[in-house]
């Protein structure tokens, strides 16, 4: 192992075809949100805010459902690295197997106490109906959102980041296509308003769980055409332990920013409605420069995986080195757009030009802090890979609730200072949450571990 060779150029060149699918799928998502959210914005304003308020609730449970991924991606990717297909669909199946029994259960809880749930963040009873009818419909999305994100997670284990891309794309023209006949009664169908929109999200995430099996399963083509062995329903706890031991604390480390958001959104809202757009507006247009970096985290999740799979000590410390190169290149760059033309990303979003005023300061400041913020994804895929399982959940955790929503508290409703504080809380959360994570990675020598010792 001491005597192999490298080839850095072709490494580099895997991260960039892994990272640019992952963008793209990323820019097509929030482009498709985008028009959905317009289409729905034309109702009426107590069908947007029922609408807002069920998209909460399903935001934590995507959050589950995306760190269960999280996890079956480590997995399979280490067991990718010793070359046994056969037991990569094992995990697959075994992490459908007991997310679809953990929707069974979300799904029963949420029809039998949807109305205490939603009577929490209003108590407007036009409203409460509406996100009530809602709720109801979009709940069942559940299981199809769990099987995509396994899907996802085999996939990018795999090396594999166009396929998930494809998939998403297809989802969402799917919900675009049918929100627009059912919203507004097209084709001479009825006008089922927000109704519409439930029914055409349930749908269209249901063609993308049984499109993603298909790509998996398909005997010429699919990922795991070349095993021959056929689907077990049979539990194995071992494979389970090491995907969920991984996966919930990703899932919480989201579940955090989740619950914060409620927070934040109440304190952001003492400023005024105007300011709260801008907070929003400019939360999407930070998103389009964070693309790439998310697709660099997703690689670092992957790609480290793998190494250790493998046993190789020296391809991890390579592959670590490559990410962080490349993610730094791509913050700075990112940063340099924000801070030089921020008037022109959040003139995508508005015309007001109030609104732009306040989301121009915000984006500054956010610029700032692009590099700290996007390092953190790779030095937290890298350590969770390398077994350190709880520790980026911990490090969310403290700088969520240690930080963040405590200091922007006290700007907000003791201090009173203006919302730019609000703003200065988030960026120093960041670089908190960047400054904990490579004392971790320093401390633990994460990119030299032992990899057969890492789990």
């Amino acid at each position: 192992m001491q005597n192999k060779i490298y080839d850095k150029k072709l490494i580099r060149k895997e991260i960039f075809f892994l990272i640019v699918p992952v963008m793209l799928e990323n820019i097509f998502q929030v482009s498709a949100g985008l028009i959905s959210s317009a289409m729905i914005g034309r109702l009426t304003p107590s069908l947007i805010s029922a609408q807002g308020i069920c998209s909460r609730i399903t935001g934590v449970l995507w959050c589950l459902f995306k760190g269960i991924g999280v996890g079956a991606t480590v997995v399979i990717a280490k067991i990718r690295g010793e070359n046994d297909m056969e037991k990569c669909k094992r995990t697959f199946e075994q992490t459908c197997i007991t997310g679809l029994m953990l929707s069974a259960v979300i799904i029963f809880t949420v029809l039998l106490n949807s109305e205490s749930i939603l009577s929490f963040f209003t108590d407007s009873s036009t409203t409460l109906y509406n996100a009530n009818v809602y709720l109801k419909i979009v709940i069942f999305t559940a299981p199809f959102l769990l099987v995509m994100s396994a899907v996802t997670a085999a996939f990018q284990a795999c090396g594999n980041t166009k396929t998930p891309m494809y998939i998403a794309i297809v989802v969402n023209i799917i919900n675009v296509i049918l929100g627009y006949i059912l919203i507004y009664g097209k084709f001479g169908l009825p006008e089922l308003s927000l109704k519409g929109a439930a029914i055409a999200l349930l749908i269209s995430q249901a063609c993308g769980a049984l499109l993603g099996i298909y790509l998996l399963y398909n005997k010429r083509h699919g990922l795991f055409s070349i095993v021959i062995t056929k689907i077990n329903l049979k539990l194995d706890s071992d494979i389970v332990k090491n995907v969920y031991s991984v996966g919930m604390p990703a899932a919480f480390e989201s579940m955090f920013w989740q619950f914060s958001a409620i927070i934040m959104s109440k304190a952001i809202l003492s400023y005024g409605e105007v300011t709260f757009a801008a907070y929003q507006l400019g939360l999407q247009a930070e998103l389009m420069s964070e693309m790439p970096a998310v697709g660099v985290g997703i690689a670092a999740t992957s790609l480290t995986a793998n190494a250790i799979g493998k046993k190789d000590g020296e391809l991890l410390k390579i592959y670590t080195k490559q990410l962080i190169t490349t993610s730094t290149a791509i913050s700075l760059f990112t940063s340099m757009l924000i801070i030089a033309f921020p008037r022109f990303f959040m003139s995508f979003f508005t015309n007001n030009p109030e609104i732009q005023s306040i989301g121009v300061v915000y984006l500054i400041v956010m610029g700032f802090i692009q590099t700290p913020q996007n390092l953190s994804k790779v030095l937290n895929g890298t350590i969770r890979s390398a077994g350190y399982k709880n520790i980026p959940m911990i490090i969310s955790f403290i700088g969520i609730w240690v930080v963040r929503v405590p200091l922007s508290l006290l700007s907000a409703y003791v201090l009173k200072l203006d919302v730019i504080f609000i703003w200065l809380c988030m960026g120093l959360d960041q670089v908190f949450k960047f400054t904990l994570s490579t004392i971790v990675f320093k401390l633990k020598k994460v990119d030299e571990i032992k990899c057969e010792t890492a789990i």
